[in-house]
């Protein structure tokens, strides 16, 4: 869960579509780039043999002069070749944009043939309800071009228009999801009211060293690229944030620091402010000593007054974790706004950073030295000092010091027990602040024991080779917390269905289980708790007088994430995890165990796996233990771990023999 610390001039919003309907009108007038014979005629990408489909020409015109009268606006046109029957998706285009602030002003498209003849998109465009949140409604306009087959080219173009009165960040995004030939880039800044020579800055994000815009005679910025490769989109990536290529158009307000000063000065300022804010927020000293009186005593441990006060805090009432309630407990019960930590104490509630906040000043009267850390979360970026952009801070955590011990702790999160951090705050580069400024720390790494699923099941494998029993589960640390973040909104009943579907997708198709227990939900610092009936119509198939069954039951996580030969992208865990396994099953009335597979041990250094199937009288005992200890791999070690997770699925899946007593006896 992030916390805003910083409201950006812009707020750049990521959508996914769902539905509405409304018409924008067509602009007649938009003229089109002559296309050459060459282009109609190219086959492939010589660049990028085997695409689907690529971006000729791309031009986008970002227009702030009149941001008091008109507002910004932006205008983007994408030539596209279509080149397989795969690539004619691109012929359905989705513009996401924000209706409190902005508008979709104009479309055009048509579509050429290969024998040259065109097509002109008819206008029909559809407003679609993408994203809800805060009572905001976030849109995108969706339109087709007509008659899209591989061989076309697709020419279409848009106009984004703010609201007057707003000055926004905006950026030049280069790369898309498909190659780029050949890219137009061009900003007319924001000059102020009657040109008062307002200035703009940039930063540059994953560009060659010789590529960045040009200043020209009018003011504005352009630049032109070629030969951008798309971001392709794989399973364990890396945040698209950090590793697509752009560049962010900013201006500054009156107390920001220069983005010329040193990158410590530039930081400083900031923790300066920051720190201002969290030492106004707990200056209430007697009020913290009277409320750390009833939490600990004298006699605890530093460990263990930490963790009272840790207790202590998850007690308030986080309003920013119930978000879906806040507007309608906010007008029943008149939820007043809090001035420092007096006031969370005796209202019982506050938002997350208060929580931190009140977490910081209980610390410190109880002794110790804390302050508060403002990260940027890596599920959206890394951390780069150097950039000095503070648009990427955008939650923050606690930092405290016992004795030699240093702890990072996030009780604002709620969910998560003592000592671990949402893995997006885990190995995540920030600044630490004091009344001095500010320190760029790296948050404390997260172990494979902080995330553990562990399964434990008692089955009882028939006759006909369906199998049926007790599966029980605990999430621990970090998986407790993420199912507790993502399902907090529900119910019970719609939390049972959740957890009900996630493990039903660990299971051989066709399979079912159903909760019969669920505990410790609010029990942050104990593993959550399923317990439920698991039913497999075929886990076992019959040969001769013999039955045949594979040596685990469940699916590996992340193991579909290494079927494809090639990788792109670096591969990125989330966090480090384990699953431990031990399944018993009961054997069927007259079948004992004819062979089972040698216990395999595999240790490539960042992954482990062990699995052992043993007998034990009538029945079979399978113990498996996977860790994954690393985070991030680069593209040159995405064959050896696939080569690990493939050895995975061929143990897990080795066979068990079983035979019935007579064919037993017989041999």
């Amino acid at each position: 869960m992030k916390r805003l610390i910083l409201l950006p001039l812009s707020i750049l919003l990521c959508v996914a579509l769902v539905q509405f309907s409304r018409p924008v009108p067509v602009n007649a007038t938009v003229g089109w780039l002559p296309i050459s014979p060459e282009d109609l005629a190219l086959k492939d990408n010589p660049k990028q043999p085997g695409a689907d489909a690529m971006i000729l020409y791309r031009e986008s015109i970002v227009d702030a002069r009149k941001t008091g009268s008109d507002g910004d606006s932006v205008e983007d046109y994408y030539r596209i070749k279509i080149f397989t029957q795969q690539g004619t998706k691109y012929g359905h285009v989705e513009v996401p944009f924000n209706k409190q602030w902005e508008d979709i002003t104009y479309v055009a498209g048509r579509t050429i043939r290969p024998d040259g003849t065109i097509e002109n998109f008819d206008g029909h465009v559809l407003e679609t309800t993408v994203v809800k949140f805060g009572g905001l409604k976030v849109l995108a306009k969706t339109f087709t071009l007509p008659d899209v087959q591989p061989g076309c080219i697709i020419d279409y173009k848009y106009s984004w228009q703010a609201h007057p009165g707003y000055v926004h960040n905006q950026q030049w995004v280069i790369s898309a999801d498909l190659f780029t030939r050949e890219a137009h880039f061009t900003y007319f800044p924001y000059t102020g009211y009657g040109g008062l020579g307002i200035t703009p800055y940039y930063r540059l994000y994953a560009l060659p060293a010789n590529i960045g815009p040009k200043q020209q005679p009018d003011g504005s910025y352009s630049m032109v690229v070629n030969d951008i490769q798309g971001i392709v989109d794989e399973a364990l990536m890396p945040p698209k944030n950090a590793i697509e290529p752009r560049v962010a158009f900013y201006y500054l307000d009156p107390d920001d620091p220069s983005p010329n000063a040193p990158t410590d000065k530039f930081w400083d300022k900031y923790g300066k402010k920051w720190d201002g804010q969290l030492e106004h927020f707990i200056d209430k000293r007697d009020v913290l000593s009277q409320e750390l009186a009833k939490i600990v005593a004298p006699s605890d441990s530093p460990d263990v007054k930490l963790h009272k006060i840790y207790a202590r805090v998850l007690q308030i009432s986080n309003l920013s974790m119930e978000d879906y309630k806040m507007q309608k407990e906010e007008k029943a019960e008149s939820l007043k706004p809090n001035s420092n930590v007096e006031d969370v104490l005796s209202r019982g509630y506050a938002s997350e950073q208060q929580i931190n906040y009140l977490f910081v000043g209980l610390a410190r009267a109880a002794g110790f030295d804390a302050t508060e850390v403002y990260v940027a979360p890596r599920n959206d970026v890394y951390f780069i000092p150097d950039q000095k952009d503070p648009g990427e801070i955008q939650t923050d955590l606690v930092w405290v010091r016992a004795g030699s011990q240093e702890y990072y702790l996030d009780p604002g999160a709620r969910f998560f027990p003592f000592g671990v951090l949402p893995w997006s705050e885990s190995s995540a580069g920030g600044i630490r602040v004091d009344k001095h400024g500010a320190t760029v720390v790296t948050t404390a790494a997260s172990a494979s024991t902080d995330a553990t699923i562990v399964r434990d099941a008692d089955l009882q494998l028939q006759n006909d080779g369906s199998i049926s029993g007790t599966l029980r589960i605990d999430f621990t640390g970090e998986e407790g917390g993420l199912v507790r973040t993502d399902e907090r909104k529900e119910d019970e009943t719609g939390r049972r269905k959740y957890l009900e579907e996630r493990i039903k997708d660990w299971l051989p198709v066709g399979s079912t289980f159903e909760i019969s227990k669920l505990a410790n939900w609010d029990a942050f610092d104990q593993p959550l708790h399923v317990e439920g009936t698991v039913k497999v119509p075929s886990f076992a198939s019959a040969a001769m007088q013999r039955m045949l069954l594979p040596l685990d039951l469940f699916q590996a996580t992340n193991a579909g994430a290494f079927s494809p030969e090639r990788r792109v992208n670096a591969v990125y865990f989330p966090y480090p995890y384990e699953e431990i396994d031990n399944v018993r099953m009961q054997l069927p009335a007259g079948y004992k165990v004819d062979s089972l597979p040698m216990q395999k041990n595999i240790n490539v250094g960042a992954a482990l796996y062990e699995i052992s199937a043993t007998t034990q009288g009538d029945a079979v005992q399978v113990k498996r233990h996977l860790v994954m200890k690393g985070v991030l791999f680069t593209k040159e070690q995405y064959q050896p771990l696939r080569a690990f997770y493939g050895a995975v699925r061929t143990n897990d899946n080795a066979q068990m023999v079983l035979a019935n007593a007579q064919t037993a006896t017989n041999r």
